[in-house]
């Protein structure tokens, strides 16, 4: 029982830590790293859908949802909040966390100015950029490894996260309808065939992703064949 507590305790610290990183870093992100006016009149970022219209924010509202959901659930272990919370870490959690992650990171590699002009670290600190690309992929590893997770039935994930990435990229093309402005500027250097093939790209990778989530947890919290328990016991 002293090993559960433990273990309960461990979870409900890290939920907590979790929760209060990333409010503030959303708060920050919205009362003060804001692009100057001069940006809109440059035409460098679409003068309509504020934060709302980047993944990484989004991303960064779901992730604190998402934990917030799981504190709650640590402190009233209500059935009902325990489905609600392995709904979203599955269908969105862990993919989005990954997609925005890897995604900025690798484009970063190749063409830092295309993703994150260096301009922007007067805007952005760098700890809210890793906060928001870096944290969000740590914590959801952290968050396999200490918490077991019922997936739901793929159909049903797969659903949830397909809708929210289409959901995504059509609210991305009204913004460029509206304003002819992309949301991130390197698309509009590429062609149309390219764009295709990169949101097409991001999309399969996002089911991917999802699947990785699903063998992981699948492999860490799989029944011992020998005491038929769950390792690191989240009871309902």
């Amino acid at each position: 029982m002293e090993r559960l507590n433990l273990s309960s305790r461990a979870r409900l610290f890290f939920h907590l830590s979790a929760t209060v990183h990333l409010a503030y870093a959303i708060y920050f992100d919205l009362r003060y790293a804001q692009l100057p006016q001069v940006a809109v009149t440059l035409r460098l970022e679409p003068p309509i859908g504020g934060k709302f219209k980047y993944m990484t924010f989004l991303c960064g509202l779901l992730q604190l949802g998402y934990y917030t959901l799981a504190l709650t659930f640590d402190l009233l272990r209500l059935r009902s909040l325990r489905k609600l919370r392995d709904y979203i870490f599955a269908t969105l959690a862990v993919p989005l966390a990954l997609t925005v992650g890897l995604t900025f990171w690798t484009l970063f590699a190749i063409d830092r100015e295309s993703i994150y002009p260096v301009l922007l670290d007067l805007v952005y600190p760098n700890w809210l950029n890793h906060t928001m690309h870096t944290f969000v992929v740590i914590y959801a590893f952290v968050e396999l490894g200490i918490t077991r997770h019922q997936y739901p039935k793929r159909s049903r994930g797969f659903t949830g996260l397909g809708a929210f990435m289409v959901g995504y990229l059509v609210w991305i093309h009204i913004v460029w309808f509206r304003t002819g402005i992309w949301v991130y500027p390197f698309l509009g250097g590429i062609a149309w065939q390219l764009r295709v093939i990169f949101f097409v790209l991001i999309m399969v990778l996002g089911f991917v992703y999802y699947l990785f989530g699903e063998r992981v947890n699948n492999i860490l919290w799989q029944r011992s064949t020998g005491a038929h328990r769950w390792i690191g016991n989240d009871s309902h």
